[in-house]
């Protein structure tokens, strides 16, 4: 079977789509290809059986839209038999693979769009309501038109359960083998790190993800341990991290905040490692009371204790590994108490570490969602009723 995944919107070497998702099934099918934007250089351990094909940069609105246009294309001349596309913005191409192509079509729904359209800063609040309405209105009416589609948490699968298409929820939990790091990578962090307690957070950086939480929260915690030194993996340069920043030298504590714009996915690994602890801030909206972030897994696979928000999708896990202390992610305070309380418990932070980990190797693992991605797979070569 051959077998194309498409993105518009995320690089080749995304973590879902090529780590996970791409290599898995590369491991079934012998081959895909991988259309996907961006001219940065491939890494070094990238699977040849993943064919790449490079789509053109594209900006702006406009830019989007050309984008998808790009992907149809490029599409419709490898003509393979199943399409398996990510992003809301290619939702608009399925009438035309339909039309151009018979291949069988693979939504993967990475987030709650609707909700996301709720919080998002690019829409003028009174409008948000209704984009969100609208959002539903389009990716619902064309995702009917699919073969199967697959998400990343329970909620938004069940979203789709008025559909007459097969939906399943393929969690994102960590493909082990890439937690093993490297021990001379990791000394050098923690000579790096020597006499400071680092807090990591990594992943996309946003208010409502907590980013301005984490930056009130370090003077008071500078204030009672000067140790402390606050590591954002992920923040690009551009406004929101000239916002950080700025809020960072208000505060006074420049020297107790680190930023890196990006770090290879194989990096990530020792940079937790490294850590004292791991935070998790988000904040309580309707996006994040469903979507579940891949961080605490991450975490939870390097050994890393965690301080994260008590709303259910990360309660539910971190509760149940024991993995992390809850805290009020609406609480700058709460967010100080957690990380204090945890720093003056040694015997809680290994007990956690131990945990997570344990959790993370028997049973929230990629080898788990592996076998479901593969087994809807295998109902796709099934023959089909024509829609």
């Amino acid at each position: 079977m051959n077998i194309c995944v498409v993105t518009t919107r995320h690089a080749p070497d995304d973590d879902r789509i090529y780590y996970k998702e791409a290599r898995s099934l590369v491991g079934r099918y012998g081959h895909a290809a991988l259309v996907a934007p961006g001219q940065a250089d491939l890494p070094a351990t990238w699977d040849p059986r993943v064919e790449l094909h490079r789509l053109p940069p594209r900006r702006g609105l406009a830019g989007r839209l050309l984008a998808v246009a790009d992907a149809v294309r490029e599409v419709r001349r490898l003509r393979p038999d199943v399409v398996h596309f990510h992003d809301l913005d290619l939702v608009l191409a399925v009438p035309f693979l339909r039309w151009l192509t018979r291949s069988r079509l693979v939504y993967d729904v990475h987030e709650a769009y609707p909700q996301a359209a709720l919080i998002s800063t690019r829409i003028p609040r009174p409008l948000r309501p209704l984009a969100a309405r609208v959002v539903e209105a389009i990716e619902k009416g064309l995702a009917r038109r699919c073969d199967l589609l697959v998400t990343a948490d329970d909620p938004t699968r069940d979203s789709f359960d008025r559909l007459p298409v097969e939906a399943l929820t393929v969690f994102n939990f960590p493909r082990l083998e890439l937690f093993r790091g490297d021990d001379a990578r990791l000394a050098e962090l923690r000579r790096r790190y020597a006499g400071r307690l680092p807090l990591v957070y990594q992943g996309s950086m946003a208010a409502e993800r907590g980013l301005f939480h984490m930056v009130r929260a370090l003077r008071p915690l500078v204030d009672a341990d000067p140790r402390y030194l606050l590591v954002l993996i992920g923040l690009k340069p551009g406004p929101l991290r000239r916002q950080a920043e700025a809020l960072a030298a208000e505060l006074g504590v420049t020297d107790h905040l680190e930023i890196h714009a990006w770090v290879p996915h194989v990096e990530i690994v020792d940079h937790l490692r490294a850590a004292h602890l791991g935070l998790v801030p988000l904040q309580p909206n309707e996006k994040f009371k469903r979507n579940i972030p891949i961080k605490i897994f991450e975490y939870m696979a390097c050994g890393l204790p965690m301080v994260a928000s008590d709303v259910p999708p990360i309660a539910t896990f971190v509760t149940a590994a024991g993995s992390g202390r809850l805290f009020d992610a609406t609480r700058v305070d709460a967010l100080v108490e957690a990380v204090l309380a945890l720093t003056a418990d040694e015997e809680a932070r290994r007990r956690m570490g131990e945990a997570g980990r344990a959790a993370v190797a028997g049973l929230w693992n990629w080898d788990r969602m592996e076998e479901r991605l593969l087994e809807a797979y295998a109902r796709l070569e099934a023959p089909r009723e024509e829609r």
